[in-house]
């Protein structure tokens, strides 16, 4: 499950460069760090229709940092479609990730996929569109992140950002879905995600700053006539974020809960706090601080 392939995207980006020293206590620093969590949902009986035959589906979600916030860190969320060893729609644990995120500086970037994966291939995330949604976004305020993608066409549809006074959506339409990696789950489900990471690339002397907050989390999937939630969590509901129970392979999602958020790699650093919220008593932080 874990996402490496996230960290190529920095190559892409500019960073700025900062004089601050490395803490005298910062003897080790990991490579990179993805701070993710991931959420199933696969039971309700609309979903079991949509999985049988997939077409829009959406996930928002609203994130926060403070001003001391990096300005290398990237932040954002996925939603993916598994579909399962079991009987899949077109390929035997194939995984079709819509991923996006910003930086503080309102730069959006999203990977696209590559005709082999329509072949039924996975491969590494080395393709990326970038945007300068053209407002640097604000600390200290609420922002509402919503990404639309078609599975069944396998393709993009929107980002759209609410929240300091700009109410915007960027179309990228045409831009296909990417299958990053084999899931061998066995049932098919869609995935939700929230994220936060950097490298020592852009950041070798891991500049203070590292925390995104997230909150009021919603995946949706379209009917034909309207789109129906089959996910809304505001972190109220668990205390801790754990692994990911995986008892066999292919993966049983029965072992799995729904509505629970879990560690997307074993490195991530997630807590439920309440430091801040955007409602409710809790919301989600993703640190993206490299050392060990």
């Amino acid at each position: 499950m874990r996402r490496l392939r996230y960290l190529l995207l920095l190559g892409l980006l500019c960073c700025c460069e900062s004089d601050d020293a490395p803490s005298p206590e910062q003897t080790e620093l990991m490579e990179n760090i993805i701070s993710a969590s991931v959420a199933f949902a696969y039971s309700d009986a609309t979903l079991q229709e949509f999985l049988e035959a997939p077409s829009l589906a959406y996930i928002s979600g609203y994130f926060y940092f403070e001003d001391s916030l990096a300005p290398d860190i990237i932040f954002g969320l996925d939603i993916e479609h598994l579909e399962g060893v079991d009987n899949p729609i077109r390929f035997e644990g194939a995984d079709w990730m819509a991923l996006a995120g910003f930086n503080r500086a309102g730069i959006l970037w999203f990977p696209i996929g590559s005709p082999e994966n329509l072949e039924g291939t996975p491969t590494p995330t080395e393709k990326w569109e970038i945007r300068d949604f053209g407002v640097e976004l604000l600390p200290d305020t609420w922002y509402k992140m919503t990404i639309t993608c078609d599975f069944d066409q396998l393709e993009f549809v929107s980002v759209n950002l609410e929240g300091g006074g700009i109410d915007k959506t960027v179309s990228l339409s045409g831009f296909p879905l990417e299958y990053p990696n084999y899931a061998p789950f066995d049932k098919a489900s869609l995935t939700g995600y929230a994220f936060a990471l950097r490298g020592t690339e852009f950041s070798p002397e891991n500049i203070p700053g590292f925390d995104v907050y997230f909150d009021d989390i919603q995946m949706g999937v379209y009917t034909g006539t309207n789109f129906e939630i089959i996910l809304e969590d505001g972190f109220e509901n668990q205390l801790t974020v754990g692994e990911i129970p995986i008892t066999d392979i292919p993966i049983p999602l029965a072992d799995i809960q729904e509505n629970v958020w879990y560690l997307e790699n074993e490195d991530a650093k997630l807590q439920i706090t309440n430091a801040v919220q955007r409602s409710g008593t809790a919301s989600l932080k993703c640190s993206a601080d490299l050392e060990q």
